[in-house]
Protein backbone atom coordinates (compact mmCIF):
# COMPACT_ATOMS: atom_id res chain seq x y z
CA UNK A 1 0.00 0.00 0.00
CA UNK A 2 2.34 2.70 -1.29
CA UNK A 3 1.52 6.69 -0.23
CA UNK A 4 -0.71 8.36 -3.01
CA UNK A 5 -0.83 12.71 -3.13
CA UNK A 6 -3.38 14.52 -4.50
CA UNK A 7 -0.90 16.67 -5.67
CA UNK A 8 1.67 14.44 -6.62
CA UNK A 9 4.59 14.54 -9.68
CA UNK A 10 4.21 13.25 -13.23
CA UNK A 11 7.17 10.61 -12.40
CA UNK A 12 5.57 9.20 -8.91
CA UNK A 13 1.84 9.19 -10.65
CA UNK A 14 3.49 6.71 -13.85
CA UNK A 15 4.94 4.98 -10.93
CA UNK A 16 2.11 4.34 -9.04
CA UNK A 17 0.32 3.52 -12.72
CA UNK A 18 3.18 0.92 -12.86
CA UNK A 19 2.69 -0.98 -10.07
CA UNK A 20 -1.30 -0.93 -10.18
CA UNK A 21 -0.56 -2.26 -13.68
CA UNK A 22 2.38 -4.50 -13.44
CA UNK A 23 2.91 -5.25 -9.86
CA UNK A 24 -0.67 -5.87 -8.89
CA UNK A 25 -0.41 -3.66 -5.82
CA UNK A 26 -3.46 -4.09 -2.85
CA UNK A 27 -4.50 -0.75 -2.74
CA UNK A 28 -3.09 2.89 -1.84
CA UNK A 29 -3.16 5.31 1.12
CA UNK A 30 -3.39 9.10 0.24
CA UNK A 31 -1.94 11.96 1.62
CA UNK A 32 -2.21 15.53 0.79
CA UNK A 33 1.16 15.76 -1.07
CA UNK A 34 4.56 14.31 0.06
CA UNK A 35 5.68 17.47 1.28
CA UNK A 36 2.61 17.08 3.86
CA UNK A 37 3.36 13.47 4.75
CA UNK A 38 3.74 13.28 8.27
CA UNK A 39 7.27 11.84 7.81
CA UNK A 40 8.32 15.16 6.52
CA UNK A 41 6.19 18.06 7.58
CA UNK A 42 3.77 17.11 10.26
CA UNK A 43 0.89 17.32 8.18
CA UNK A 44 1.67 20.82 7.25
CA UNK A 45 -0.54 21.14 4.02
CA UNK A 46 1.66 22.87 1.73
CA UNK A 47 1.15 26.14 0.11
CA UNK A 48 2.93 25.62 -3.20
CA UNK A 49 0.16 23.49 -4.36
CA UNK A 50 -3.05 25.31 -6.12
CA UNK A 51 -6.02 23.59 -7.07
CA UNK A 52 -10.09 25.62 -7.05
CA UNK A 53 -11.18 22.06 -5.36
CA UNK A 54 -8.75 19.28 -3.79
CA UNK A 55 -11.55 17.13 -3.10
CA UNK A 56 -12.46 17.42 -6.46
CA UNK A 57 -8.83 16.58 -7.52
CA UNK A 58 -8.53 13.20 -4.92
CA UNK A 59 -12.05 11.39 -6.48
CA UNK A 60 -10.67 11.92 -10.21
CA UNK A 61 -7.25 10.39 -8.29
CA UNK A 62 -9.00 7.33 -6.72
CA UNK A 63 -11.40 7.13 -9.72
CA UNK A 64 -8.70 6.80 -12.15
CA UNK A 65 -6.23 4.33 -9.97
CA UNK A 66 -9.41 2.03 -9.78
CA UNK A 67 -10.48 2.09 -13.62
CA UNK A 68 -6.65 1.07 -14.28
CA UNK A 69 -6.54 -1.70 -11.86
CA UNK A 70 -7.28 -5.15 -12.72
CA UNK A 71 -8.22 -6.13 -8.90
CA UNK A 72 -10.17 -3.25 -7.22
CA UNK A 73 -8.33 -1.33 -4.94
CA UNK A 74 -8.32 -0.70 -1.50
CA UNK A 75 -8.26 2.51 -0.57
CA UNK A 76 -7.56 4.18 2.62
CA UNK A 77 -6.79 7.95 4.58
CA UNK A 78 -5.52 8.86 7.59
CA UNK A 79 -8.07 11.10 8.36
CA UNK A 80 -8.62 11.03 11.93
CA UNK A 81 -10.74 14.54 12.28
CA UNK A 82 -12.46 14.21 8.91
CA UNK A 83 -10.91 14.35 5.74
CA UNK A 84 -10.14 18.58 6.35
CA UNK A 85 -6.73 16.76 7.60
CA UNK A 86 -6.00 15.89 4.61
CA UNK A 87 -7.75 18.53 1.84
CA UNK A 88 -7.48 22.10 2.11
CA UNK A 89 -10.57 24.19 3.01
CA UNK A 90 -13.06 21.87 4.54
CA UNK A 91 -14.39 22.15 7.98
CA UNK A 92 -12.24 20.29 10.65
CA UNK A 93 -14.39 17.63 12.81
CA UNK A 94 -13.51 17.80 16.75
CA UNK A 95 -10.57 15.79 17.01
CA UNK A 96 -10.48 12.94 19.63
CA UNK A 97 -9.55 15.13 22.50
CA UNK A 98 -12.36 17.38 22.09
CA UNK A 99 -14.70 14.10 21.41
CA UNK A 100 -13.23 12.99 25.22
CA UNK A 101 -15.16 15.13 26.94
CA UNK A 102 -18.60 14.50 25.84
CA UNK A 103 -20.34 12.46 28.00
CA UNK A 104 -23.16 11.54 25.55
CA UNK A 105 -21.89 9.29 23.20
CA UNK A 106 -24.11 9.90 20.24
CA UNK A 107 -22.27 12.85 19.49
CA UNK A 108 -19.14 10.92 19.29
CA UNK A 109 -20.82 8.67 17.21
CA UNK A 110 -22.50 11.44 14.68
CA UNK A 111 -18.82 12.46 14.37
CA UNK A 112 -17.85 9.33 13.55
CA UNK A 113 -21.04 8.99 11.06
CA UNK A 114 -19.71 12.80 9.41
CA UNK A 115 -16.17 11.29 9.08
CA UNK A 116 -17.09 8.29 7.17
CA UNK A 117 -19.90 9.20 5.17
CA UNK A 118 -17.56 11.95 3.38
CA UNK A 119 -14.87 9.62 2.98
CA UNK A 120 -17.24 6.42 1.34
CA UNK A 121 -18.75 9.46 -0.94
CA UNK A 122 -14.83 9.61 -2.71
CA UNK A 123 -14.29 5.93 -3.23
CA UNK A 124 -12.54 5.92 0.55
CA UNK A 125 -12.91 2.60 2.47
CA UNK A 126 -11.16 2.57 5.57
CA UNK A 127 -10.13 5.47 7.30
CA UNK A 128 -7.02 4.60 10.08
CA UNK A 129 -8.78 5.71 13.10
CA UNK A 130 -9.82 5.78 15.54
CA UNK A 131 -6.69 6.29 17.99
CA UNK A 132 -7.08 3.99 20.92
CA UNK A 133 -3.93 5.34 22.77
CA UNK A 134 -4.13 5.94 26.30
CA UNK A 135 -2.79 9.31 26.81
CA UNK A 136 -0.79 8.57 30.55
CA UNK A 137 2.05 11.06 29.21
CA UNK A 138 0.75 14.74 28.59
CA UNK A 139 4.17 15.40 27.35
CA UNK A 140 3.89 12.70 24.46
CA UNK A 141 4.80 15.11 21.51
CA UNK A 142 2.61 12.73 19.25
CA UNK A 143 -0.49 11.71 20.33
CA UNK A 144 -1.87 13.87 23.40
CA UNK A 145 -4.65 15.60 20.94
CA UNK A 146 -5.26 12.53 19.10
CA UNK A 147 -6.39 10.54 22.02
CA UNK A 148 -9.84 10.55 23.49
CA UNK A 149 -7.73 10.88 26.88
CA UNK A 150 -6.06 8.82 29.69
CA UNK A 151 -8.83 6.54 31.14
CA UNK A 152 -8.60 3.39 29.31
CA UNK A 153 -12.26 2.45 30.25
CA UNK A 154 -13.71 5.75 28.71
CA UNK A 155 -11.53 5.41 25.92
CA UNK A 156 -13.06 2.23 24.94
CA UNK A 157 -16.94 3.72 25.09
CA UNK A 158 -15.77 6.44 23.15
CA UNK A 159 -13.80 4.65 20.25
CA UNK A 160 -16.56 2.14 20.13
CA UNK A 161 -19.41 4.86 19.45
CA UNK A 162 -16.82 6.38 16.85
CA UNK A 163 -16.33 3.33 15.18
CA UNK A 164 -19.94 2.38 15.05
CA UNK A 165 -20.48 5.65 13.50
CA UNK A 166 -17.95 5.45 10.58
CA UNK A 167 -19.39 1.98 10.11
CA UNK A 168 -22.60 3.41 9.28
CA UNK A 169 -21.31 5.92 6.89
CA UNK A 170 -19.94 3.27 4.94
CA UNK A 171 -16.16 3.20 5.86
CA UNK A 172 -14.15 0.96 7.92
CA UNK A 173 -12.73 1.62 11.03
CA UNK A 174 -9.01 0.59 12.36
CA UNK A 175 -7.50 0.47 15.83
CA UNK A 176 -4.20 2.36 16.45
CA UNK A 177 -1.06 1.86 17.74
CA UNK A 178 -0.59 -1.39 18.99
CA UNK A 179 0.78 -2.18 21.86
CA UNK A 180 0.28 1.84 23.05
CA UNK A 181 1.69 5.03 21.74
CA UNK A 182 0.27 7.25 24.73
CA UNK A 183 3.30 7.01 27.29
CA UNK A 184 5.62 7.45 24.60
CA UNK A 185 8.26 10.88 24.51
CA UNK A 186 9.20 10.36 21.70
CA UNK A 187 7.46 10.93 18.00
CA UNK A 188 7.77 7.63 15.88
CA UNK A 189 7.52 10.01 13.03
CA UNK A 190 11.17 11.13 13.68
CA UNK A 191 12.69 8.91 15.95
CA UNK A 192 11.94 5.23 17.13
CA UNK A 193 10.32 5.48 20.90
CA UNK A 194 11.42 3.40 23.75
CA UNK A 195 8.68 1.69 26.67
CA UNK A 196 9.79 0.34 29.30
CA UNK A 197 6.76 -0.66 31.00
CA UNK A 198 5.97 -4.66 31.78
CA UNK A 199 3.06 -6.33 30.00
CA UNK A 200 1.24 -5.95 33.54
CA UNK A 201 1.44 -2.33 33.04
CA UNK A 202 0.29 -2.86 29.53
CA UNK A 203 -2.61 -5.15 30.27
CA UNK A 204 -3.48 -2.32 33.08
CA UNK A 205 -4.06 0.25 30.59
CA UNK A 206 -3.17 0.51 27.30
CA UNK A 207 -4.64 -3.00 26.40
CA UNK A 208 -7.87 -2.64 27.70
CA UNK A 209 -9.30 -0.40 25.07
CA UNK A 210 -8.50 -3.30 22.44
CA UNK A 211 -9.95 -6.40 24.55
CA UNK A 212 -13.04 -4.44 24.75
CA UNK A 213 -13.26 -3.63 21.04
CA UNK A 214 -11.71 -6.66 19.68
CA UNK A 215 -14.88 -8.69 21.19
CA UNK A 216 -16.86 -6.06 19.23
CA UNK A 217 -15.57 -7.41 15.82
CA UNK A 218 -12.76 -5.07 14.82
CA UNK A 219 -12.06 -5.13 11.41
CA UNK A 220 -8.15 -4.21 11.48
CA UNK A 221 -5.53 -2.75 13.86
CA UNK A 222 -2.75 -0.69 13.24
CA UNK A 223 0.83 -1.54 14.55
CA UNK A 224 3.15 1.31 15.89
CA UNK A 225 6.57 1.88 15.39
CA UNK A 226 8.38 1.74 19.07
CA UNK A 227 10.41 -1.13 21.12
CA UNK A 228 8.48 -2.50 23.55
CA UNK A 229 11.22 -3.75 25.54
CA UNK A 230 9.00 -6.25 27.67
CA UNK A 231 7.49 -7.87 24.46
CA UNK A 232 10.80 -7.42 21.67
CA UNK A 233 14.03 -6.19 23.05
CA UNK A 234 15.26 -6.26 19.47
CA UNK A 235 12.87 -5.11 16.93
CA UNK A 236 10.84 -2.29 16.58
CA UNK A 237 6.57 -3.22 16.71
CA UNK A 238 5.79 -3.07 13.37
CA UNK A 239 8.94 -5.25 12.39
CA UNK A 240 8.07 -8.06 15.66
CA UNK A 241 6.59 -11.28 15.34
CA UNK A 242 6.10 -11.77 18.90
CA UNK A 243 4.18 -8.18 19.06
CA UNK A 244 1.83 -9.20 16.59
CA UNK A 245 1.12 -12.84 17.76
CA UNK A 246 0.39 -11.32 20.90
CA UNK A 247 -2.55 -9.44 19.58
CA UNK A 248 -3.32 -12.07 18.17
CA UNK A 249 -3.37 -15.09 20.88
CA UNK A 250 -3.59 -12.96 23.99
CA UNK A 251 -6.15 -10.41 22.87
CA UNK A 252 -7.67 -12.26 20.16
CA UNK A 253 -7.54 -10.57 17.07
CA UNK A 254 -8.79 -11.88 14.20
CA UNK A 255 -8.81 -9.52 11.51
CA UNK A 256 -5.76 -7.77 9.28
CA UNK A 257 -3.09 -6.36 10.88
CA UNK A 258 -1.78 -2.75 9.15
CA UNK A 259 1.72 -1.63 10.17
CA UNK A 260 2.31 2.06 10.70
CA UNK A 261 3.81 4.10 7.82
CA UNK A 262 6.35 2.30 6.50
CA UNK A 263 8.30 5.79 5.57
CA UNK A 264 8.14 7.04 9.19
CA UNK A 265 11.90 7.90 10.48
CA UNK A 266 11.61 5.36 13.41
CA UNK A 267 12.35 2.39 11.06
CA UNK A 268 15.39 4.75 9.72
CA UNK A 269 17.57 6.06 12.09
CA UNK A 270 20.47 4.26 12.74
CA UNK A 271 19.52 1.53 10.63
CA UNK A 272 20.96 0.23 7.63
CA UNK A 273 18.39 -1.77 6.37
CA UNK A 274 16.86 -1.14 2.71
CA UNK A 275 13.27 -0.06 1.87
CA UNK A 276 12.49 -3.75 0.98
CA UNK A 277 14.24 -5.33 3.62
CA UNK A 278 11.78 -3.01 5.90
CA UNK A 279 8.78 -4.04 4.23
CA UNK A 280 9.35 -7.86 4.16
CA UNK A 281 10.09 -7.65 7.64
CA UNK A 282 7.01 -6.20 8.39
CA UNK A 283 5.46 -8.53 6.20
CA UNK A 284 7.16 -11.84 7.86
CA UNK A 285 6.44 -9.81 11.10
CA UNK A 286 2.59 -10.37 10.55
CA UNK A 287 1.31 -7.10 8.91
CA UNK A 288 -1.12 -7.79 6.20
CA UNK A 289 -1.04 -4.68 4.80
CA UNK A 290 2.17 -2.44 4.29
CA UNK A 291 1.33 1.36 4.66
CA UNK A 292 3.55 3.65 2.41
CA UNK A 293 5.39 0.80 1.09
CA UNK A 294 8.83 2.19 -0.77
CA UNK A 295 10.68 0.04 -3.56
CA UNK A 296 7.94 -2.29 -3.76
CA UNK A 297 9.34 -4.20 -6.60
CA UNK A 298 12.09 -5.10 -4.65
CA UNK A 299 9.95 -5.48 -1.82
CA UNK A 300 7.56 -7.82 -3.63
CA UNK A 301 10.90 -9.76 -4.71
CA UNK A 302 11.70 -10.38 -1.29
CA UNK A 303 8.51 -11.50 -0.18
CA UNK A 304 7.94 -13.78 -3.18
CA UNK A 305 10.32 -16.19 -1.22
CA UNK A 306 8.19 -16.11 1.62
CA UNK A 307 6.71 -19.85 2.45
CA UNK A 308 3.32 -20.03 0.15
CA UNK A 309 1.57 -20.91 3.37
CA UNK A 310 1.86 -17.31 4.86
CA UNK A 311 1.67 -15.88 1.28
CA UNK A 312 -1.79 -17.39 0.94
CA UNK A 313 -2.60 -16.35 4.39
CA UNK A 314 -2.27 -12.81 4.18
CA UNK A 315 -4.31 -12.60 1.21
CA UNK A 316 -6.75 -14.34 2.72
CA UNK A 317 -6.70 -11.82 5.39
CA UNK A 318 -7.27 -9.06 2.65
CA UNK A 319 -9.82 -10.61 0.94
CA UNK A 320 -12.03 -11.18 3.98
CA UNK A 321 -11.10 -7.39 4.65
CA UNK A 322 -12.63 -6.51 1.42
CA UNK A 323 -15.63 -8.39 1.77
CA UNK A 324 -16.54 -7.19 5.15
CA UNK A 325 -16.31 -3.34 3.38
CA UNK A 326 -18.37 -5.04 0.54
CA UNK A 327 -21.18 -5.98 3.27
CA UNK A 328 -20.39 -2.45 5.08
CA UNK A 329 -21.46 -0.83 2.06
CA UNK A 330 -24.53 -2.83 1.69
CA UNK A 331 -25.94 -1.84 5.02
CA UNK A 332 -24.54 1.64 5.25
CA UNK A 333 -27.26 3.67 6.98
CA UNK A 334 -28.77 7.11 5.53
CA UNK A 335 -28.56 9.88 8.35
CA UNK A 336 -29.41 13.70 7.51
CA UNK A 337 -27.50 15.63 9.50
CA UNK A 338 -26.80 19.49 8.60
CA UNK A 339 -22.95 20.20 9.17
CA UNK A 340 -24.06 23.58 9.93
CA UNK A 341 -26.38 22.38 13.04
CA UNK A 342 -23.78 20.04 13.87
CA UNK A 343 -20.89 22.21 14.17
CA UNK A 344 -22.93 24.64 16.64
CA UNK A 345 -24.59 21.84 18.30
CA UNK A 346 -21.30 20.46 19.35
CA UNK A 347 -19.37 23.67 19.89
CA UNK A 348 -21.27 24.92 22.23
CA UNK A 349 -20.73 21.49 24.28
CA UNK A 350 -16.90 21.50 23.89
CA UNK A 351 -16.42 25.25 25.57
CA UNK A 352 -14.41 23.40 28.89
CA UNK A 353 -11.86 25.06 31.31
CA UNK A 354 -8.82 23.19 31.14
CA UNK A 355 -6.82 24.64 33.99
CA UNK A 356 -8.46 27.19 37.13
CA UNK A 357 -11.86 26.51 39.18
CA UNK A 358 -14.29 24.07 38.57
CA UNK A 359 -17.46 26.21 39.23
CA UNK A 360 -15.87 29.11 37.76
CA UNK A 361 -17.94 31.35 35.19
CA UNK A 362 -17.07 34.49 33.11
CA UNK A 363 -17.97 37.17 35.32
CA UNK A 364 -21.51 38.98 34.21
CA UNK A 365 -23.12 42.63 34.02
CA UNK A 366 -19.73 43.68 32.59
CA UNK A 367 -17.63 43.77 29.83
CA UNK A 368 -14.16 43.19 28.24
CA UNK A 369 -11.56 43.98 26.54
CA UNK A 370 -9.37 41.61 24.56
CA UNK A 371 -5.69 40.90 23.75
CA UNK A 372 -4.94 38.30 20.48
CA UNK A 373 -1.69 36.36 19.56
CA UNK A 374 -2.01 34.04 16.46
CA UNK A 375 -5.03 34.12 14.39
CA UNK A 376 -7.42 36.80 15.55
CA UNK A 377 -11.17 35.00 16.37
CA UNK A 378 -13.18 37.66 14.69
CA UNK A 379 -16.45 36.05 15.25
CA UNK A 380 -15.39 35.69 18.86
CA UNK A 381 -14.84 39.37 18.96
CA UNK A 382 -18.14 40.16 16.56
CA UNK A 383 -20.35 38.15 19.24
CA UNK A 384 -18.94 40.25 21.88
CA UNK A 385 -19.10 43.43 20.13
CA UNK A 386 -22.99 43.08 19.34
CA UNK A 387 -23.64 42.26 22.89
CA UNK A 388 -22.20 45.23 24.31
CA UNK A 389 -19.33 43.46 26.11
CA UNK A 390 -16.32 44.99 24.48
CA UNK A 391 -15.18 48.19 25.95
CA UNK A 392 -16.05 50.32 29.13
CA UNK A 393 -13.63 51.88 31.68
CA UNK A 394 -14.08 48.73 34.35
CA UNK A 395 -13.23 46.29 31.15
CA UNK A 396 -11.61 42.50 32.20
CA UNK A 397 -9.08 41.58 30.07
CA UNK A 398 -9.11 37.97 27.91
CA UNK A 399 -6.31 36.30 26.37
CA UNK A 400 -7.10 35.09 22.80
CA UNK A 401 -4.68 31.87 21.66
CA UNK A 402 -4.92 30.44 18.36
CA UNK A 403 -1.77 28.86 18.02
CA UNK A 404 -1.31 28.38 13.88
CA UNK A 405 -0.75 24.66 14.43
CA UNK A 406 -2.29 21.61 16.34
CA UNK A 407 0.87 19.65 16.89
CA UNK A 408 3.60 21.05 19.72
CA UNK A 409 6.37 20.83 17.39
CA UNK A 410 7.91 24.04 17.11
CA UNK A 411 6.12 25.93 19.80
CA UNK A 412 2.52 24.94 17.98
CA UNK A 413 3.33 27.21 14.91
CA UNK A 414 4.35 30.39 17.37
CA UNK A 415 8.61 31.75 17.48
CA UNK A 416 10.15 31.63 20.92
CA UNK A 417 9.57 35.69 21.00
CA UNK A 418 6.05 35.29 20.84
CA UNK A 419 5.80 32.67 23.66
CA UNK A 420 7.74 35.01 25.57
CA UNK A 421 5.46 37.51 25.04
CA UNK A 422 2.38 35.88 25.54
CA UNK A 423 3.64 34.61 29.57
CA UNK A 424 4.68 38.68 29.88
CA UNK A 425 0.98 39.33 29.28
CA UNK A 426 0.38 36.30 31.66
CA UNK A 427 2.20 38.12 34.60
CA UNK A 428 -0.38 41.23 34.29
CA UNK A 429 -4.07 40.89 35.47
CA UNK A 430 -6.06 38.69 33.86
CA UNK A 431 -9.49 38.31 33.40
CA UNK A 432 -9.04 34.62 32.00
CA UNK A 433 -6.87 32.99 28.82
CA UNK A 434 -8.88 31.41 26.07
CA UNK A 435 -7.20 28.85 23.94
CA UNK A 436 -8.85 28.17 20.35
CA UNK A 437 -7.16 24.86 19.67
CA UNK A 438 -4.99 21.97 21.45
CA UNK A 439 -5.50 22.16 24.95
CA UNK A 440 -2.17 21.20 25.32
CA UNK A 441 -0.77 24.47 24.25
CA UNK A 442 -1.09 25.15 28.59
CA UNK A 443 2.11 23.29 28.94
CA UNK A 444 3.90 26.37 27.11
CA UNK A 445 2.17 29.02 29.72
CA UNK A 446 3.69 29.97 33.11
CA UNK A 447 2.20 31.47 36.39
CA UNK A 448 -1.63 30.32 35.75
CA UNK A 449 -2.01 29.56 38.94
CA UNK A 450 -4.41 32.50 39.59
CA UNK A 451 -5.78 32.54 36.49
CA UNK A 452 -8.67 30.40 35.07
CA UNK A 453 -7.96 29.00 31.36
CA UNK A 454 -10.90 27.83 28.68
CA UNK A 455 -10.24 25.94 25.63
CA UNK A 456 -12.37 25.80 22.34
CA UNK A 457 -10.64 22.80 20.85
CA UNK A 458 -11.04 24.22 17.81
CA UNK A 459 -10.95 27.52 16.39
CA UNK A 460 -13.59 27.82 13.57
CA UNK A 461 -16.99 30.59 12.93
CA UNK A 462 -19.10 27.81 15.50
CA UNK A 463 -16.67 27.74 18.20
CA UNK A 464 -15.88 30.95 18.29
CA UNK A 465 -19.51 31.74 18.77
CA UNK A 466 -20.18 28.95 21.16
CA UNK A 467 -17.16 30.50 23.28
CA UNK A 468 -18.59 34.32 23.03
CA UNK A 469 -21.88 32.83 23.84
CA UNK A 470 -20.61 31.49 27.34
CA UNK A 471 -19.33 35.07 28.19
CA UNK A 472 -22.67 37.03 26.84
CA UNK A 473 -24.99 33.97 29.42
CA UNK A 474 -22.86 33.10 31.86
CA UNK A 475 -23.25 29.06 32.39
CA UNK A 476 -21.13 26.19 34.07
CA UNK A 477 -18.44 24.49 32.28
CA UNK A 478 -17.04 21.37 32.21
CA UNK A 479 -13.66 20.61 32.91
CA UNK A 480 -10.65 19.00 31.24
CA UNK A 481 -8.13 16.17 32.63
CA UNK A 482 -5.10 15.76 31.47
Amino acid sequence: MPGAFIHDSEEHMSYLEELIRDYHIGGLCFFHSRQSAAANKADQKSNEFEHKNELQLLREKIEYFQSISKTPLFISIDAEWGLAMRVRNLKLFPYATALGTLNDLKYIEQTGYLCGKECAELGIHMNFAPVVDVNSNPNNPVIGFRSFGNDPDHISLQAEAFMNGMRAGGVLPCLKHFPGHGDTDLDSHHHLPVIQKSLADFEASDWIPYRKLITENTEAVMIAHLLATSIDHQNPSSLSKKTIDLLQTSLGFKGTVFSDALNMKALKINNTKTNAQLCFEAYEAGCDFLCFAEDIPDAINLISKCDQELINSRYQSIQRLKEKHSALKNKKELRTYNIDDYHAQIASKLITIIDGEYNWKPESNTTFSLKYFGEVPEYFERELKKAHKLGGASSKKILCIQPPQLRPAGNFGFDQTEIEDINKQIQQSLHCIIIFGNPYFIQKLRNIEDVTVLCTFLGQKDYQIACANHFIHPQTLGKFNF
